[in-house]
Parts: structure tokens; sequence; C-alpha cells
């Protein structure tokens, strides 16, 4: 991984010297391999198709990362401190200590400036590669459209957490990075929410058009697609608030893109082992090969030290207000699917003297097993780690139900919410009714929570939404005010929904290279 103490920010949209390990994600090995600059220069390096490809691998390689993932789950309510916690988050993340100097900040800086500038060479070379015949015409089109696509996403992301009002046009986001920068752009400011809500449906649209003028063209989830452009826009416009849009699109993948909610089966498949039939759930992911296996990347490290049953060393377990919701649906897949069956439960845990020993709950979503202790994921040489999901088809369903609550459509909300319901459950289930809109907004950002844990949404879900709901962070005392788990700053009293902290410190490092550069309010 990069690190962030050895270049400046100002050399993040220049810096094109990445990871250098392989990924792989088929048989062809060639194809998948990340491009690592050398003493040639890129107008020599990249002239021809493969180039074009390893240099997308690299882009692809960079986002897996999972420190928004982990940063999300443990600076809400998606995690209590493990029975194993050797310090980690205590003083940071967990009490909701956010300052310029943070690193998870500047983790998700860095990295999604870093993906940004290499798609914005794969945008810029296919243009200049003289294709050898029809077919790698159609190839060097895809990649372009792959690097638009994802440099869509970069920004969206950017956006999401720096931005003070994602829905506000005039707030600041971040960046703007739609071009391949250069040594003597000294200073590069911010750009208003607007400036990047447009680039990034350009970016979207000038794919889809490249996608839908690709000959036989066929959705891959290993690589940005068509399923994925059209998926961003609709997370984008409910971003916005733009609900009229954000149901339009979140119906067109829906209708079109031949991607359907898993069953209970496939559901574990997806989480647990990453071979789920094709065209289910699946929109885009992230994909880790055996040979990326370490515990500094793989997904499930992120809360456990070696694998994610009870002897794996967890640092951070299930939160028990989550555990709670779960623990009311026993036949919802997600209970099984998200809590180890290895884990210990403690019915009396609310009274208990030592809670942390006697109440351990496990996270399990990636690399988990359906039943024993023996997980599919684990931290050893070539073994199994799993794929970052980054769009699944739920998150369509649940866009759409924001846009009925947002139409006052109290019905529509429910039947917005059925077919998961119906999927996770293996049965038919009763549609959900409410009484008034602020308990469909609350029931949506349930489910939200109940379907999205530990996949990176719980954030930007309770900045977008917690007021519509007329809730806020949701930690149960026993995570922060009991006898083996006593941390009076991690009571949710001290971030409130109006909290500055819901819109991430632009990095320290940034600041001093960067001095033009306008830090976020309160920091």
């Amino acid at each position: 991984m990069v690190n962030i103490k050895l270049i400046t920010m100002k050399k993040i949209f220049i810096y094109i010297t990445f990871v250098s390990g392989l990924l792989l994600t088929s048989c062809d090995s060639d194809l998948l391999t990340p491009f690592t600059p050398g003493s040639l220069t890129e107008e020599t390096a990249i002239t021809q198709s493969s180039d074009l490809q390893k240099l997308m691998n690299s882009t692809y390689n960079i986002l897996s990362d999972r420190s928004e993932v982990v940063f999300s789950s443990v600076f809400t309510d998606e995690v209590g401190i493990g029975y194993a916690n050797g310090g980690q988050g205590l003083t940071s993340e967990y009490i909701f200590l956010l300052i310029p100097s943070s690193k998870t900040p500047a983790n998700i800086w860095v990295n999604t400036y870093s993906a940004l500038a290499r798609a914005n060479r794969v945008i810029q070379y296919a243009d200049q590669i003289i294709p050898a015949n029809t077919t790698d015409a159609a190839l060097i089109s895809k990649l372009k459209a792959e690097a638009l696509t994802i440099r869509a996403y970069g920004h969206l992301k950017i956006l999401s957490y720096y931005s003070p009002n994602p829905k506000d046009d005039n707030a600041l986001a971040g960046i703007l990075a739609n071009k391949v920068f250069t040594f003597d752009e000294k200073e590069n400011p911010r750009v208003t929410n607007g400036v990047f809500y447009a680039q990034i449906h350009k970016d979207l649209d000038d794919a889809l058009l490249i996608y839908n003028g690709i000959s036989n063209y066929t959705a891959d989830n290993k690589m940005a697609n068509k399923n994925f452009a059209k998926g961003l826009k609709a997370r984008a416009y409910a971003y916005k608030g733009d609900y009229i849009n954000a149901e339009k699109w979140a119906d067109e993948v829906i209708n079109t893109s031949q991607i359907t909610l898993a069953n209970p089966v496939d559901y574990r498949k997806i989480f647990f082992t990453d071979n789920e039939p094709a065209n289910k759930e699946v929109i885009f992911r992230l994909k880790r090969t055996p040979q990326q296996n370490t515990q500094l990347t793989n997904l499930h490290n992120g809360w456990c030290s070696i694998a994610p049953n009870i002897d794996g060393s967890p640092f951070y377990e299930v939160s028990r207000s989550l555990f709670n919701l779960l623990d009311q649906r026993p036949t919802d897949v997600r209970r099984n699917v998200i809590v180890a069956p290895s884990s210990i439960i403690d019915p009396n845990y609310a009274t208990s003297a030592d809670y942390r020993n006697s109440d351990k709950l496990i996270i399990q979503k990636h690399g988990g097993t359906e039943s024993g202790s023996v997980t599919a994921a684990t931290t050893s040489t070539n073994g199994f780690n799993n794929d970052f999901k980054i769009m699944r088809i739920s998150e369509m369903y649940l866009i759409k139900a924001e846009a009925r609550a947002n139409a006052g459509d109290l019905a529509g909300v429910g039947l917005a919410l059925k077919p998961i319901l119906d999927a996770r459950f293996g049965v038919v289930q009763i549609t959900p009714l409410y009484s008034n809109i602020t308990a469909a907004w609350a029931d949506i950002l349930k489910e939200r929570r109940l379907e999205l844990a530990y996949e990176g949404h719980r954030f930007i879900d309770i900045k977008r939404l917690a007021t519509k709901a007329n809730v806020t962070i949701d930690r149960n005392p026993a995570d922060y005010s009991s006898s083996s788990s006593d941390y009076p700053a991690a009571n949710p009293v001290n971030l409130p929904n109006n909290s500055y902290k819901f819109a991430l410190p632009i990095p320290q490092d940034e600041l001093n290279a960067n001095p033009g550069i306008i830090q976020n309010p309160g920091y």
C-alpha cells in the first residue's frame, strides 16, 4: 500500500508508481497484471491495449482498500470492542476523534485520488493507442468506459465523505480530478458539489454511450460495467436528494440488469466464499486473489487478526445494538451471515460483571461459515480472502424505497422493501406498513443498516438520513459504559446528527502541500 508519509498530497495527481503485486481475476494472468512503470516514460510504455489493461487493473487494485469500510463500522454503531482488542480505535474512531492528521481520512483521500490518477491516464491513452483490429478497438473502448465509470465512482466517494452537505450544490466537495495533472500545477482548490455532480454524470453518460456501442457487450461484475454505471447514477442522485432521477435509474438497473436478489443459500455464498451463481446480487466487486492475502489488506482483517471466528483474535465485534436487531429475526439469513456461529451470547449481558468476555459477538460477514468455526477466509500465504462488494442490487431497491418516502408514498416504501425481505427470509413476508413518513424513513435506515452492514455505507447513511428518520447513532450502553467496556467518550450523545464530523477533515498533508485549499468547518 502507499505510505502517505512518503509522498506529499500535491503529488497524488501525478503519482503513478503504486502496488506492484499481481491482480488476477481469471485464468488469463497476462491481461490482469497491473502496469508498473519503470525507466520508460508513460508515452513509451503505454502503446497497446495490453498496457492499458494493466493500467486499469492497477486502478482497481488501489481501490481495494478497506479503510472506509472499517472506519464506517467503527465510527458509527456497527461494532463493539472485541475481547482481543489491544487498543485499536479506543483513542480515535471509536470515541469520535477526528482531526486533520487522523489516519483514515488521509487514507480515503490518498487512495481515491491515487486511483483517479490512474483512471485519468487510461482515459487519456485510450484515445491515443492505435488498435490492432476491431476486437482490439472494442477492448480499448471498454477500458475507457471502465475508467470513466471509476472516475465517477471516485468523485462521488470524495463528495460523500468530505462535503459538509452533499445535497447543497454550493457546498464544497473536493479537488476535481478530471485530467492528468502536471508537476507545474502547484495549487488545486476544492470545487463545489455542483461541479462534482456535473462531472460525475457526464462521465457516467459518456461511459454508457461507449458500453451501448460495443457489439455483444456483456457486463462482468469483476470490472466496472454498464450496470454499475447506471447504479452509480441512482446512488449519486440519491445522495443529492434528487429522488425522481434516483428512482428512474434504480428502476433501470432492477428492470434491465438481469441481476436478481439472492436467496439465503446464495446470499451466504456471496459473502462467505464469493462463488454465488452468475447474475446473483453483485453489480460490481473488486476482486481479490489468494496471492494478495495479507493481514494489512484482507477485508476480514479489518476487525480481527486471524480469522472471523471466536479464536481469530477479534479486536472489534458485532455491536450489541446491531445484534439485538438481528436477534429479533432468527430466520433472516443476515443474522447468520453477520454473526459467527462460534459466538458466545450472554442473555444477561446488560448486568454482566465482565461484558467483554462473557458476550462475544464475532463479525463474520466476510469469509465466515454457516456452521462450526472453520471459516472460508483466513490470514495466510495464498489463503482465501474476500472480494470487496462495491454495489449490489439490493441497494437499488433501498434507493427506490427512499424515493417513495420522499414522495410521501407510505405504501410504496413497503412495496420497495418487500422483495429484499422475501429474499432474506426465503419465504414471502408481510408488506411493511407505516403510520407516518418518519416511521418509513426510520425503517429504510434500519433495513439499510441490516442489509449493508460492514460494507462501508453506515457513516454516509446516517449523514444523509438520520435526521429524516429522527434517529441518531445507536450504540448500546454495554459497548461504552459497562464494567469492561467503559469509554465515556464513545457515548453517542457526543456525536449528534448535526456534528461537523460527518464531513471528514481535509488531511493535514494536503493542507501543507496545497495552501490554497479550504479546510472543512470545525477542524
